[in-house]
């Protein structure tokens, strides 16, 4: 078993704690001199310290492993291609501050990164898991009762602890949901399903009765812009909670293995939905299989990205067209699998789904995505979907994070060549490969 050295991630846990060497090893019931050696990578960290650090701090054991680090690595070399891999992984494991800020102004240098980006990366940092959010969803849908009784019951909560009151005969062809502030009337799109209603209305009831606390949740980001989009976020997130509450939610997908199709039937909730939700599994003693969450359009276009753990997507380049993702569209029927590898190479399992809207009319456009849910590949075995596969390194197809930031150079579906390197003509001899670099 490799050593497992952690000096960044533990200063940067202790100073977010706000503690001294000396209380922090105490709490530890360590010397301050060994947790010295420990913050400075001049002692690898035990099994019994790790889980310590779990328990006494309540973060994921994963919070130290190198796989934390992927994505800030990933980026890192995006931006800086010429730097080697190694120093990179030393910055971020190190000082992982430095780097994750670092990354975004090189990123983004002279430029706003955008709402949405400030959005996404604050859902990221909070692992897709919201604890006072979530355990408030869980405790509505207790108090609504069973799944046939939350939607009239949930009408009747919104008038009492809102003065909204409910009109589920809306536009056929309008918005999914319809608040008239002067009127205190919610209208709801004729044709939703139970769980659609379901959700619509948990969210309008985060938005009145948990105003406050979505603010306070969302003060922290930047701007204006970024904090209204956040609430809309965080209210979508509670009403998650309400539709698909946690504790039945993980025990159903422990009991079918993660099977997404039979979860979603079980709470007549949508494959997107279903998985997105698993997605979020991450409560402090009750954790699920640690998942990223992806969806993206036939373009390679990623509108939706949550993750559990660390998942290096590129900011900058499109997505790896030999990811299982794109294969979704060609079978829109059934669910497709990959056991697959990064260029660093960490494994993992990925499985992707076609999903698409209603149509809205003949000759009219509808949504049609994939989405996909990955795991490491130690955490394969959990899921049905591993079954019949060769859970190996060795077997899996090699993915990148985008052509421009993928160093592998014999890649048959490179469509560009990799930033930061000179690229090679060769006028004597008709090379296959598009691309020849060197260094």
């Amino acid at each position: 078993m490799a050593k497992l050295f952690a000096g960044g991630r533990i200063r940067t846990l202790r100073r977010g704690a706000e503690l001294t060497q000396t209380e922090m090893a105490r709490r530890l019931d360590i010397s301050t001199s060994y947790l010295n050696q420990l913050e400075n990578d001049q002692r690898p960290l035990t099994v019994t310290v790790l889980m310590n650090l779990a328990r006494s701090f309540d973060v994921d054991p994963t919070f130290f492993s190198e796989d934390a680090d992927a994505r800030t690595v990933a980026a890192l070399h995006e931006a800086l291609p010429r730097v080697p891999a190694e120093q990179l992984s030393d910055l971020a494991a190190r000082y992982p501050h430095i780097a994750e800020e670092l990354t975004d102004q090189l990123h983004t240098p002279n430029q706003d990164p955008g709402a949405y980006a400030l959005v996404r990366d604050y859902f990221y940092e909070t692992r897709n898991y919201i604890h006072s959010l979530d355990t408030a969803g869980e405790q509505l849908a207790a108090d609504l009762g069973s799944m046939q009784l939350r939607v009239g019951r949930l009408a009747d909560r919104l008038e009492r602890d809102a003065g909204v009151t409910v009109n589920f005969r809306g536009d056929v062809t309008g918005p999914a949901r319809h608040f008239d502030r002067a009127t205190r009337a919610l209208t709801l799109r004729t044709g939703l399903r139970h769980t659609q209603l379901c959700f619509q209305m948990a969210l309008q009831y985060a938005l009145i009765v948990h105003d406050e606390h979505l603010g306070e949740l969302a003060a922290e980001l930047p701007t204006e812009e970024s904090r209204e989009i956040a609430r809309l976020g965080l209210a979508q997130y509670f009403a998650a909670a309400v539709t698909l509450p946690y504790t039945e939610f993980l025990q159903r997908a422990e009991e079918t293995r993660y099977d997404v199709e039979k979860i979603a039937y079980h709470f007549s909730a949508s494959f997107e939905s279903t998985s997105h939700r698993l997605s979020s599994l991450q409560r402090p003693g009750a954790r699920g299989v640690p998942f990223f969450f992806v969806r993206t359009d036939r373009a390679g276009n990623i509108s939706k990205r949550q993750s559990a753990t660390g998942f290096h997507f590129s900011r900058s380049s499109a997505t790896c067209p030999l990811w299982v993702i794109h294969r979704a569209f060609e079978t829109p029927a059934r669910v497709t699998r990959q056991v697959a590898s990064m260029p660093d190479g960490r494994s993992y399992l990925w499985v992707a789904r076609y999903v698409a809207a209603p149509a809205r009319g003949f000759g009219k456009p509808r949504k049609e995505f994939a989405v996909a849910l990955g795991c490491d590949l130690d955490q394969a075995h959990r899921l049905v979907y591993s079954d019949g596969l060769e859970l190996t390194a060795e077997a899996a197809t090699p993915i990148g994070p985008g052509c421009t930031a993928c160093p592998r150079r014999h890649c048959p579906q490179r469509a560009f060549p990799e930033a930061g390197k000179t690229v090679v003509v060769d006028l004597e001899t008709g090379s296959e490969e598009r691309y020849l670099t060197r260094d």
